[in-house]
């Protein structure tokens, strides 16, 4: 990565893939295989079929103290690695949701105006 480049974050998921994750957690642990699917299936974030992007966000996350993870040794089955919301992640998931309010209410009051122009 150059100096000055985006984190990987924003080059894989865009912006906002950080906010659905943590929205995801706030409803209890889950694995990447499960977050991947919510991604896709509740939120319509196609770029999640990337595993390793997805892998590599979480790992930023947990890096920055969102997120914590745990290895789930099943009976049955391969291992897998749980991730659940820090307390940290649950303050950043509000800044994310009193951002994406002042975002929803740009993006009403420019379809208002194109509304009134595009007549």
């Amino acid at each position: 990565m150059s100096i000055g480049a985006p984190p990987s974050e924003a080059v894989q998921f865009g912006r906002g893939a950080r906010s659905f994750i943590l929205l995801i957690l706030s409803q209890g642990r889950s694995y990447g295989y499960q977050i991947r699917q919510r991604l896709q299936d509740d939120f319509y974030y196609q770029r999640a079929a990337d595993p390793g992007a997805l892998y590599r966000l979480l790992r930023d996350m947990e890096a920055a103290g969102f997120i914590a993870s745990t290895w789930d040794i099943a009976e049955t089955g391969p291992a897998r690695r749980y991730y659940e919301l820090t307390d940290a992640g649950r303050e950043e998931l509000k800044l994310s949701a009193d951002r994406l309010r002042r975002q929803a209410k740009r993006i009403d009051r420019f379809l208002e105006v194109y509304e009134a122009v595009a007549k």
